[in-house]
Parts: C-alpha cells; structure tokens; sequence
C-alpha cells in the first residue's frame, strides 16, 4: 500500500445525516453556534438506545417474512388465469397481444432468424464434434419451450458458438478422443461418437438443472463476478480460436481439434501440403459475400434484412454448386491417413492399395456435410445418467452455464432497455434453464441466447417470443422434409458463416478503451484474453475470474484513505489532495476511509493511519501547532469487524499516550452497533462520536477553545 497515499478522493459526505449518534450535548454552552443552525439539540434518526443487536435467527425469519409479504403482496387477487401466466409467461403476453399489429413481425422475424440458424446451428454443431443434425435440434425444441417460458421478447436461443467450442474442447477430454462425424462410418468410430454424444447430452442436462436452480433460487447475482472487461477479453479471445478452427474447411484442410493458438497455428502450417485451392476459392468468395451482406445492412438501413439473408444466400449458392458441378464426388489425388491425433499424408502403393497406418481419406475436390438423418430427434432422457466423469461433467456444466446465463442475460437486458420493457431475470433464467432441459430429452446439446441471432430478431422487427415458436416450426419442417437438400452442402461455407460470425465478438476496441479509461480493466481484459488463446478458454475464464477477484481484494485490502479540508467559506470537507485550497484545522488531522475495516485490510489502515499521524505531527510542530484530536469520516466504513475493533482499542491507547483523543463523524449502525458490544464506546467516550463532520469538527474546536481558556485562566 503506498505509504504518502491521500490517494484521489471520493465525493465527500461531510454534511449529511446518517444512522448514527446524536451530537453530545456536554458542552452546551461552549460549542459555538453555526450560521443557519437553530439553538436546540439535534436529535438523531437513530438513539444510541436503541442501537441493539438482532439475533441471526431473528434476522432469518424476517428475511423470509419479507418474502412472504412480498409474494402475497404481488399476487394478491390473482385469478385461474393470472397463476397460469405466474409460471407460463407466455399466457402473460398472448392474452395483450395486438394480433393485426404484431402478428406479420413475428412470422417475419421468426422465418429470418429460422432461415439463419439452420446453416448455423449445423455448423456450431460441428464445432462441438456432435453430428450436424444436433445443431437442428438445439433450434428447434428449446426455442419452442423458450417460447413458453421466456421472457424477453426478442431474445433467440439455440446453439452458439462459445458454447459449441468450450464443449468440444471439454467433451474430448472426458472422452479421451475426438471423433469425427463425417469421417467413414467403422464400428470403433461409431462407438466413439456414441459416447461423445451420450455425454453431450449429460452436460446439457447437468447444465439444465444449475440454470433452472440459479433461476429458482433467485442466484442470478452470481453474474456479478464477470465483469465487462473480463467477458469482452474472453469473447474476443474466444473468437479467435473459434476462426482459427474453421481456417481448416477454408484451406481443405483435415486436422485434428486443438483448443489453444499455437496448437492451432503449428497444425495449419504443418499441413500446408493438404491445401485445396478450390476449397479456398470458394470459401473465401462466400466469406465475401458474407461481409457484403452484412457491410450493406450496417451502412444502409434499409437493408438491414440482407444479415439475415447472407447465411441463407450462400448456402443455396452453395448447394447448387455442388450438384450442378458434382465436386462432392471428385478427388484431388491426395490421401490422409489419420492416427488418433496425428495427421500425415499417404502414398498409393503399386497395386493401387494405400498404406495401412490408420484411417484413410482421400481429399475431394470440395467436401460435403454428408447425410443428414431426416425426422424429428428422439427421446435421450435414459442418457442423464450416470455421467461419465461426474466432476469433469460437473466443471465443464458449470462453465458453460456461467457464459451461458452471463452471455444470455446481457443479451436479454440490453434489448429490454432498447424496447423500453421490464425484463423479469428470476423468469428468463427458468426458462433458459427449462428450454435446457426439455432439449436434453431430445437429442439437444447446451442452448442459450445468440447474440448475431438476437439482433436479427430485433431489427427485422420481432415483438414477443411467437418469434422463436415460429424459428423453432421452420426448424422442424426442414427436419422432417427438407434435410436432404443439405445433404451435398460444401464444408467451407460453413467454416464461412462461423468465421464471419464470430468477427463480430472480437472486440479489440474495448481494450484500447480500457486502456484510456482503467489500467487494472485493461489488465483484467488481457489475461482473458492471453489465457483464453494460449491455455484453452476453460483456462481463460478460471484465470480471469481468479485475476478479477484479486484486484478487488486488492482494492478493499488497501482502501483509499484520504485526508480532509475545509473549503473556504463552508463546512465541507474534501481531499487536501483534490482541493489545495482546502483549509487544515489548527489543532486537528481530519480524515476519512473509504471502505469497511475488515480482517483484511485492518492492519493496511492501522499502518496508515499511524504514518500519517505521525509524519502530521512533525509536520504540524515546526509549524507550531499541536495536534490534540484526530478526526475520522466513518461514512465509507458499512462494517467492521473484530480485527478493526483491536486496531481501535491499540489506537486509543496510542493517542492517549501523546495528549491526542480520537472523534468518530457519521458512524453507520452497524459500526456503533459493534463499538457498544466491544465496550469500545466507553472508551471513546460517547462526546466524540458524532452525527457528521461539521458536529464533530465543532466539538473538537470547543475543546480546544475551552483548554486555551483554561490556560490564560491559570496563567
């Protein structure tokens, strides 16, 4: 802690009344009276007497009294219907819903957001290392539950690209090996990917259960622990290795899934030898009509639309393509022989036969998704347990919610905000969390709220969540009719809707505005992000959260404690440091800490507070003033503990030993209430407590005129 620190003031609260003691009256007679105050006793809001302790018990039951209260007051008068809204908003808005008005919004936005996450959600899915027909899935039953459940009117849900990659990355871990689902059908494989999928969907069901239960519990504070910095640092971090996984269906590329830069890096150049320029000829045009589209719905507003047509476009140019040109069914001469992770090339031998050293695929000209089963997905409720690894489960859960519910609820405020309605969070966490469970019956990985999808929604002009039953009813006709169609889709436009969709997240622009604005932000924003794209993105979110925790506890451990003034002309007291014009009062050190004395930063404030008193001292005798009271602003200090209550008995007795008293201004409730149990009041004696500074400044200043008096009396 710096030693000199009046470290920059905080406004100050010199003036204004708090719970606490009323101004001594023993000197009535002495004390001088200000300007504007009335001659009579000051009473304060809360007596001395009545300052007592609650028992933990009793504070328990009026906690839950409170509740109580609260719930009957809310649904006071509630009818059959009003208890049917209570736990299905959707009953809520339907029964308000202005159908000429809202109705042609939400099929339009529903039929765009629908039309953008079919191509998505097969993506994402990929990402995760599930088949693509799971990416469907998870945009059909749960944006229809979310539908029922949901409360904002705008948000979509489905599978998102964070989520994807965080449980690919942590799936291949409890697994032991990442299979590939488009790779040729063998029994080991098909084993493998039955394993990855079973636990897929005990992850999603895991995760599931802690949405609803944070949602049930009222936990949503617990979001509080990511701060802006650290999400927009993981985000963009995130991004990237989101992009760089999808460079590979850009160059042709087959390689195996890493989760970290310089994995991903080392793999890219290592494999140069498999480049497909076809590949990149086409994916590279589609990443450009990409950005075209999206460039034309920023820049021009009556565009807008074309976001939502772009992943729709070049997916139908795409399809057409390859069954036009039939280049699914075309090779380019190279083979790859696959062992566990490593990739190398393979040679044909003379009688046409390949190197038997692994999986063998030959590379074609432009490579399709494959099949895609058709039908609605099946019942996996037999798949929640038991997990395969009940604490890797349980982590990756718990992570993967924690993004979840933070990315989802931001997403969900600031739409509520734009649209001027009250967004209920208690209810949308449920609803996220039973959407969650509801898709983990059905063949669905994790879901939540996508930010690309979301904004599309809102600017095509959705006004409830009829939008998302509309996504989640063109999802299901494509399953049931249309998944064929996909069948000779190429890869590379896939790896282009996510590339181009992540772009978005990276948000370089926030730390050079952190940069200007908050050192440690810019330093929380850069481990995210560093952590993230070096260690994998479970690492980055751990670190940054650890990180973030520290500098607050670095913070509240080495609080700001500054020292007051008077300025001119008034009774405010402000920094000497913020205002030089600020007057010392003769006889007095004035200051105020700003935080709750605590275990952990007791022994940082006693140590200041001494250096200072001391230093003030020397400083003050040259100056021939003599310091007899130290005056302290207690209106920052919420709580106090133990260890602060040792500090101020050993400082008492400090002071009494150099002639100083110690005066306590604008103590809180809880303070005084911990000063009468430890017998510390006394001590202080109850004259140096007071309701403010201007009380307790008045006080110490008719001392000090009471003992000269004194003096030339004796002389």
């Amino acid at each position: 802690m710096p030693a000199d620190s009046d470290r920059d003031s905080v406004p100050d609260t010199a003036g204004g009344s708090m719970d606490g003691y009323m101004p001594s009256a023993a000197l009535d007679g002495i004390l001088p009276r200000r300007s504007g105050t009335p001659m009579k006793r000051v009473e304060s809001r809360v007596p001395m007497d009545d300052v007592n302790e609650q028992p933990l018990l009793s504070q328990a039951k009026q906690l839950l009294s409170d509740q109580r209260t609260k719930y009957k007051e809310n649904t006071r008068g509630f009818g059959w219907y009003d208890w049917l809204g209570y736990f299905f908003p959707c009953f809520v808005w339907l029964r308000s819903y202005e159908w000429r008005a809202w109705l042609l919004s939400d099929i339009a936005a529903g039929l765009s957001v629908g039309a953008m996450v079919i191509p998505q959600g097969m993506s994402y899915a990929k990402l995760a290392g599930l088949p693509q027909e799971y990416g469907l899935y998870g945009a059909f039953v749960p944006c229809i539950a979310y539908a029922l459940l949901g409360s904002s009117r705008q948000l979509a849900v489905g599978p998102v690209a964070v989520t994807s990659i965080m449980l690919g990355n942590g799936l291949e871990r409890i697994i032991g090996s990442n299979p590939n689902p488009n790779a040729p059908a063998t029994p080991e494989m098909e084993e493998l990917q039955n394993r990855y999928n079973r636990a897929a969907i005990q992850v999603a069901f895991v995760a599931g259960c802690l949405y609803t239960g944070v949602g049930l519990l009222r936990m949503g504070w617990v979001t509080n622990f990511l701060s802006h910095a650290q999400v927009s640092g993981f985000m963009t971090g995130a991004a990237v290795l989101i992009a760089l996984s999808q460079v590979k269906y850009i160059l042709g590329q087959t390689l195996p899934r890493s989760d970290r830069i310089q994995d991903y890096l080392s793999d890219i150049f290592g494999n140069l030898w498999q480049f497909n320029w076809r590949e990149f000829l086409m994916g590279m045009s589609f990443i450009f009509i990409l950005l075209t589209f999206k460039f034309c719905s920023q820049r021009f507003k009556r565009l807008k639309f074309m976001k939502a047509l772009g992943p729709l476009t070049v997916c139908v140019m795409s399809i057409a393509l390859m069954n036009i040109f039939d280049w699914y069914a075309d090779y380019t001469g190279i083979i790859i022989v696959t062992n566990g992770s490593e990739v190398e090339r393979g040679t044909l031998l003379a009688n046409g036969t390949v190197t038997p050293s692994g999986s063998v695929t030959k590379q074609k000209d432009i490579s399709n998704i494959g099949n895609i089963p058709s039908g609605l997905p099946s019942v996996t409720i037999g798949w929640w347990v038991p997990l395969y690894d009940v604490g890797q489960q349980m982590l990756l859960a718990v992570l993967i919610c924690f993004i979840d519910i933070c990315e989802s609820i931001s997403i969900a405020k600031a739409l509520a905000q734009k649209n001027k309605y009250t967004l209920d969070a208690t209810q949308e966490l449920r609803g996220l969390g039973i959407a969650n469970l509801l898709g983990a019956m059905f063949n669905c990985y994790t879901t939540t709220g996508s930010f690309s999808r979301s904004a599309v929604n809102n600017e095509v002009g959705a006004k409830t969540p009829l939008a998302n039953f509309v996504t989640g009813l063109v999802v299901m006709m494509v399953l049931l009719v249309l998944t064929s169609i996909f069948t000779n889709m190429s890869q590379n436009v896939q790896g282009a809707i996510i590339i181009v969709g992540v772009i978005g997240l990276i948000d370089y622009p926030e730390a050079i505005y952190l940069w200007h604005i908050n050192k440690f932000d810019f330093l929380v924003w850069n481990v995210a992000f560093l952590f993230t794209i070096f260690l994998g993105v479970e690492v980055g979110i751990i670190v940054s959260v650890c990180v973030s925790l520290v500098l607050v506890i670095y913070k509240v451990a080495f609080p700001r404690i500054t020292t007051l003034g008077k300025l001119p002309g008034s009774e405010v007291y402000r920094s000497t440091k913020m205002y030089p014009n600020a007057e010392l009062q003769p006889g007095m050190l004035l200051m105020r800490v700003d935080a709750p004395i605590l275990f952990f930063n007791a022994n940082s404030v006693k140590e200041f507070i001494r250096e200072k008193v001391i230093a003030s001292k020397k400083r003050r005798e040259q100056m021939g003033d003599h310091i007899r009271f130290v005056v302290i602003d207690m209106s920052p200090v919420t709580d106090i503990d133990s260890s602060a209550m040792h500090f101020l008995d050993d400082f008492i007795d400090e002071l009494a030993g150099d002639g100083i008293e110690l005066v306590l201004a604008n103590p809180s409730q809880q303070v005084l209430l911990a000063l009468k149990r430890s017998k510390l009041l006394a001590k202080i004696k109850q004259v140096n407590v007071h309701v403010n500074m201007a009380d307790a400044i008045g006080h110490a200043t008719a001392v000090l005129r009471h003992e000269q008096h004194a003096n030339v009396t004796v002389i």
